[in-house]
């Protein structure tokens, strides 16, 4: 029985958490944020908030990227770039998600406030 709990509190350990998700400006994306797990958190024992996030095509459901373990600690701002020329996706100043393609090719595009809330 120790050990059986022993192997399935590893398990939960290692999954990593989703704690906050976000939604581009016209519904296309959606970007999750994860807390790192028990065991990313000890490879990255400097980092005060480890963390990751995916960014998803909506509809079709699809993931498009994964970005790798960061340091969130006040550094999660989110922008969508999502007009030609940029393309991007970017969540603080660690995590950039490139060649994103366009969300509307016949949209005006949005105001500052919009793309950088």
């Amino acid at each position: 029985a120790m050990l059986l709990f022993a192997v399935v509190g590893l398990w939960q350990g290692s999954k990593p958490k989703l704690f906050h998700s976000a939604i581009s400006p016209h519904k296309l994306y959606r970007v999750e944020y994860y807390e790192a797990s028990f065991l990313q958190e000890m490879v990255h024992r400097k980092y005060k908030m480890p963390a990751f996030a995916r960014l998803y095509r909506i509809n079709p459901e699809k993931l498009i990227k994964e970005s790798d373990v960061v340091d969130l600690w006040m550094n999660g701002e989110l922008y969508w770039y999502t007009f030609p020329p940029m393309n991007k996706v970017r969540v603080g100043r660690d995590i950039v998600f490139d060649n994103i393609p366009p969300e509307c090719t016949d949209c005006l595009p949005l105001p500052e406030s919009a793309v950088m809330p």
